[in-house]
């Protein structure tokens, strides 16, 4: 049982780290962010570079680094938040009934969508950022596949419980 604890509390831990992350990093100014984003998006070039010569060349490296930063940046960072997110909200739930468990994917999704205009809007008022709807549904979208990941795996799995318990039963009678 202190095992289970412990993955529960861990979970947790890793879910709140990548929300603060998320947030924090939409407070930090413009420059700053440009200046993070394509110092990663060199780095990655090169590796690929180095894997496949000329495949990022200057005259497609800035639709590179957009893309990387919004599939990785956004998608990429919101599907962690839903995945672990998610799965931190089901280890703490306790109740198998359906209203409850409706309710969970609701309380699940929410959180995703307002994480998302959240982090966008704070860069209203931050120096050199602009908050983007197109960004809140790339977001939300990245933490709705993290979400259906763990939705569907935790799904299966209570299937599979389901199943064997009613399995148990037969064989009993």
């Amino acid at each position: 049982m202190k095992k289970y604890q412990f993955l529960k509390w861990f979970i947790f831990a890793i879910a709140v780290a990548i929300n603060l992350f998320i947030l924090i990093n939409a407070f930090i100014n413009g420059e700053v962010s440009a200046k993070e984003s394509n110092t990663i998006a060199h780095t990655t070039a090169d590796v690929i570079n180095t894997i496949k010569p000329e495949t990022i060349t200057p005259q497609n490296f800035d639709r590179f680094a957009f893309d990387l930063r919004k599939v990785v940046g956004h998608f990429g960072l919101f599907a962690l938040s839903g995945g672990f997110s998610s799965w931190a909200t089901y280890l703490f739930s306790k109740d198998t009934k359906l209203g409850y468990f409706v309710t969970q994917i609701i309380t699940d999704l929410s959180f995703g969508f307002v994480m998302a205009m959240v982090s966008e809007f704070v860069q209203i008022f931050v120096d050199g950022r602009t908050g983007a709807w197109a960004d809140v549904r790339i977001d939300f979208c990245g933490f709705f596949l993290g979400f259906l990941v763990v939705f569907l795996i935790f799904l299966l799995r209570k299937s599979k419980i389901f199943h064997k318990e009613n399995y148990m039963k037969k064989q009993a009678n």
